[in-house]
C-alpha cells in the first residue's frame, strides 16, 4: 500500500479534515497550499485511495509538538533521505482530479521504486477534470499559469528544507523532478514566480524530467519560458514522441505552437549541455503515446538510469543523433 505525499492549492471540500479537494483554487489566497500524504490501495489493475491525511493548520496545545502544513511533511521525508531514499516531484496534467492525482503517483511510484527507492510528492493544481475539449483546455490552461504564485511558494519551501537536510550532514537522497503534459506549463510559470521573489533560481533538484511537455518548442530560448529551468536542476531530461496525438490535436485544434512534447526543442543544437533530448517514437505508440513515463517499460528503465546518474552517453538502448542532438530510445 503506497504512501504518497502531496502538496495543493485546490478548495478543499471541506474547512475541517478535508477528505478531497474540488477543481477550483484555495478560497484563502492565490498561494495557500495544503499539505498531506494519501494512502492507497490497489484493487486488481487499479489503485483506489484508501485515505487522505491532511496537516493541521491549527496549533495544538502544546505548540512544541505540533507540526504545521508542509513541515510534517518534511520532516517525515528528512528522516527517509538519511536512510538515502529519494524523493520525486510530481506535476501532473490537463484534464485530472484531485485523486486522479494521487492515482497518477501512485502508478509512478508502482513502476519505479521496485528499482529505485524513492518517495512520490504530487502537486495538484486545479485541472478541470472535464472532458469539455475546448473550454476546459483553455481554462486549465489559465488555471497552470495562475498556479505560479502557489507552485513558486512550495519550491522557496523546498529550498529552505533542502538547505536544513545538508546543513552539517551528508546526505545521499536526491531530489527529483517530474513534469507531464500541461504540468510543464506549471512549471515554467512557477519558476518565473520564483525568480521574482529570489532574483535567481537555486539548485534544488538533481534531475529534471520533462515529459510529453505541453509546452512551446521554443521554450529554451526566451527568458520568459524555461531558459532558466537549467539552474534548477543538475540535469535537464526532455522526453518527446513524434507519434504523441494528444500534442498534436494541441497543435493543430488550439493554435498552440509546435509542442517540446512532440518534436522537442526548435534549436536542438543550442540548448544548454545539462540538457539531454530523449526521442520515444520508436518505442511507443497507441495508448501508450502520451503516458509512456509510466507504462512504457522501455522509457521507465531509462528513467530510472538517469536518477541513479549513468552518463547520458553510456546508457544501454539508446544511439545518439548528433545532427540533431538528441538520444534515440530504441
Amino acid at each position: 500500500m503506497p504512501t504518497i505525499y502531496f502538496s495543493t492549492n485546490r478548495n478543499p471540500n471541506r474547512r475541517e479534515d478535508p477528505d478531497d479537494f474540488g477543481g477550483e483554487f484555495s478560497s484563502k489566497a492565490i498561494d495557500d497550499l495544503r499539505f498531506g500524504k494519501a494512502d492507497l490501495v490497489k484493487d486488481g489493475d487499479a489503485f483506489k485511495v484508501a485515505g487522505i491525511h491532511v496537516a493541521s493548520e491549527r496549533l495544538k496545545a502544546d505548540p512544541a509538538k505540533s507540526k504545521l502544513g508542509s513541515r510534517g511533511l518534511f520532516d517525515d521525508l528528512m528522516g527517509q533521505m538519511q536512510k538515502e531514499v529519494h524523493s520525486l516531484v510530481f506535476i501532473h496534467g490537463y484534464n485530472v482530479t484531485f485523486k486522479e492525482a494521487l492515482i497518477a503517483g501512485a502508478r509512478i511510484h508502482e513502476k519505479y521504486a521496485q528499482r529505485y527507492a524513492m518517495n512520490v510528492i504530487v502537486f495538484s493544481w486545479p485541472s478541470d477534470g472535464s472532458m469539455m475539449p475546448l473550454l476546459a483546455y483553455k481554462r486549465d490552461r489559465t488555471d497552470a499559469a495562475a498556479s505560479a504564485p502557489a507552485f513558486g511558494r512550495a519550491l522557496m519551501k523546498l529550498s529552505d528544507f533542502l538547505a536544513e537536510v545538508r546543513r552539517g550532514r551528508e546526505c545521499k537522497a536526491r531530489i527529483h523532478l517530474m513534469a507531464h503534459s500541461m504540468g510543464n506549463y506549471v512549471l515554467r510559470n512557477g519558476i518565473q514566480e520564483v525568480k521574482r521573489h529570489l532574483g535567481h533560481l537555486p539548485r534544488l533538484f538533481d534531475q529534471i524530467f520533462l515529459m510529453a511537455a505541453d509546452e512551446d518548442d521554443d521554450a529554451f530560448e526566451l527568458d520568459h519560458k524555461l531558459k532558466p529551468l537549467p539552474n534548477l536542476g543538475a540535469g535537464v531530461n526532455v522526453y518527446f514522441n513524434r507519434g504523441d496525438t494528444a500534442l498534436v490535436i494541441s497543435d493543430r485544434t488550439k493554435s498552440n505552437p509546435t509542442r517540446l512534447g512532440s518534436q522537442g526543442p526548435r534549436e536542438p543544437l543550442n540548448v544548454p549541455g545539462n540538457v539531454s533530448l530523449v526521442d520515444v517514437s520508436e518505442v511507443v505508440s497507441g495508448v501508450l503515446e502520451h503516458s509512456y513515463f509510466w507504462e512504457d517499460p522501455k522509457t521507465v528503465s531509462d528513467v530510472i538510469e538517469v536518477m541513479k546518474g549513468r552518463p547520458a552517453d553510456v546508457i544501454e538502448k539508446r544511439r545518439y543523433l548528433a545532427s540533431q542532438n538528441r538520444y534515440v530510445l530504441g
